[in-house]
This record gives structure tokens, C-alpha cells and sequence, in this order.
């Protein structure tokens, strides 16, 4: 995509000469390429850690510890505001704890290891679906475009908050197997939900951060912040499934497939608690973390810095 699109000229930059290393900007904004090296350190430590240990516990640590640390170096090495914008992207990713893996043994596994479950081919559940997950993610961007572009920035966030946490009603309803006490078979209940539903909500709760992203880059750093901030989010990502692995020894979630040793007794409180409370704690971040703007706001450039013009967060 990125080699079609630069050769055919069809990116709306003006193409430049090679330069030299800019020793100038360098210098103006050290502290962003410290904060990005930093970061690059940390996740080596982290992938390491990960590689050379089993110890659940020291995982634990050792991952509890890199979020800690990373939340505080932001404030460090930042810019007060886009370290709090930065903060925000990074907890509300980082506390959506992921269990997808305990979802998917409950969704493929069979009737030995799950008894009454849906048992899904893995053609069905790998390929079928992901097709036509990926044409409903352009859904989501034009449900976007057309209703929450036009939001707060708070507003959208908060939204985009409920809105995760209501969808994931879809997995627990199945779990629970209330969708055959409707009349509603797996197959369906699944293309609707988790197929259809699932990547319109998860591309809506998307886009408000990535615009978020964008209105926090300061001026001729635009490729490196944002790059930064995405970088945070996506480790907030591989973060919360580190948690979720925790979080599933924790519900005593077991995928013993081999040797027919399954319990997926406690996986409707893992999906309450993960699935649909802990999405909700970016409401209340949203108000200490992020500028009260409009989501199509030009914003002012002031110390090479986005500003509003009476925003006092």
C-alpha cells in the first residue's frame, strides 16, 4: 500500500529532496525522541521478560512495573497536555483487559471440553467470519463520519467507551446461552453479534483516539508524536493481554484441550468484569485527562503545542 501509493505519487505531500539530519529540530524536541527510545527499551525488556520466564508472577511484575513506569515518564518527557492525552490512551487500552483467547476455546472447542457449547469449524470462525468482519469495519468509519465526527471530544470518547462495553452484552448473552432460549442458533447469533455488530463498535470506539492522536501532534514533529501516542496505544494492546492471561488463571479459566481438562465456569464474571466495567473507566479519565474541544476544531499552534482558546484542562 505504501510503496503503490508513494510511486504512482498519489500522497498529497509535496515530495522533498533528501535532507540532512535536522540538529536543530533534534535539539527542540529531545525530549520526544528520549520518550520514544525509552519506550523502545521497555518493550524490549518486556518481550524479554516474557521469552525467558514462565513465572506467571514475574510476568506480572515485570509487566505491572513497565506500565507504571511508562505513565510517569510521559509527564517527564512530555508536554504536560499531550503527556494527559497520552496517559489516556494508554490506561483505557490498557485496562480493557483482554480474555480473547478464553472466548475463542469456548467458541471452537468441543462437546468433551465444553459441553453445550457452539463448537464452531475453524473455517466458520477463522476465515467466513473475518471477511465479513472486515468489510463492516468501513461501516463503523462511515457511522463515524456521519454521527460521531461531529461530537465533543470528550463526548466521543465517552461514547465510544459505553458503547465497547455494551457490546461485549453479545458474548456474555451467549455464554449464558440465552440466545437458544430466544430461538436464535450459534451460528447466527454469532454472525450478528460478533461478525456484524463487534467491528462496527470496535472501529467507532477507534477513530475518536486516532483523531485524538492527530490533534496532539506539535507542529513539524506531526510522523514522530504520532507515532509515539499510536505506539503507547498499541502497548496498552499488548499490555492488557498480558493482563488478560492473569486475569484468566485468576476466573480459573482452563483450555486443557489435549486432555479434556475445560472450565469455563467462571467466564461470564470475566467477561462483566473485563468485558464491561473496566471499558468504563475511561469515563471518568476523560474529564481529567482530555481538553474539552470539538472534534472538527482548527486548532491554534501556541509554543508548537495544540491550544484551544479558553481550555483550562
Amino acid at each position: 500500500q505504501a510503496v503503490f501509493t508513494s510511486f504512482f505519487g498519489l500522497l498529497p505531500e509535496v515530495k522533498l529532496a533528501v535532507s540532512k539530519l535536522d540538529v536543530d529540530l533534534l535539539t527542540k524536541h529531545g525530549n520526544m525522541f528520549i520518550m520514544g527510545t525509552f519506550m523502545g527499551c521497555l518493550s524490549v525488556v518486556l518481550a524479554v521478560t516474557q521469552l525467558m520466564t514462565e513465572n506467571m508472577y514475574v510476568e506480572f511484575g515485570v509487566t505491572l512495573g513497565v506500565a507504571l513506569v511508562l505513565s510517569v515518564s510521559m509527564f517527564i518527557f512530555m508536554e504536560r497536555r499531550l503527556a494527559k492525552a497520552t496517559l489516556f490512551l494508554f490506561l483505557t487500552n490498557t485496562v480493557s483487559v483482554s480474555f480473547g483467547s478464553a472466548m475463542q476455546y469456548w467458541f471452537t472447542v468441543d462437546e468433551t471440553c465444553n459441553p453445550g457449547g457452539p463448537h464452531f469449524d475453524y473455517l466458520f470462525f477463522t476465515v467466513y467470519t473475518s471477511v465479513i468482519a472486515q468489510v463492516f469495519n468501513f461501516v463503523g468509519i462511515w457511522l463515524f463520519n456521519v454521527y460521531l465526527s461531529k461530537f465533543r471530544m470528550r463526548s466521543a470518547l465517552i461514547v465510544s467507551a459505553l458503547i465497547s462495553s455494551v457490546a461485549s452484552l453479545g458474548d456474555f448473552a451467549m455464554v449464558m446461552r440465552w440466545n437458544l432460549r430466544w430461538g436464535i442458533p450459534d451460528r447466527w447469533f454469532y454472525l450478528i453479534g460478533d461478525t456484524i455488530l463487534e467491528p462496527i463498535v470496535i472501529m467507532m470506539a477507534f477513530m475518536p483516539s486516532t483523531v485524538l492522536i492527530s490533534k496532539m501532534c506539535p507542529k513539524n514533529m506531526e510522523a514522530t508524536t504520532f507515532a509515539i501516542l499510536a505506539s503507547f496505544s498499541n502497548l496498552g494492546g499488548a499490555l492488557s493481554s498480558s493482563f488478560g492471561v492473569f486475569a484468566m488463571e485468576a476466573a480459573g479459566i482452563k483450555t486443557d484441550v489435549e486432555n479434556g481438562q475445560c472450565d469455563f465456569s467462571n467466564l461470564p464474571w470475566l467477561i462483566v468484569v473485563c468485558g464491561m466495567c473496566l471499558p468504563l473507566i475511561a469515563v471518568p479519565l476523560t474529564f481529567v485527562l482530555i481538553p474539552d474541544i470539538d472534534m472538527s476544531d482548527n486548532l491554534k499552534e501556541e509554543n508548537g503545542l495544540p491550544d484551544v482558546g479558553g481550555d483550562t484542562v
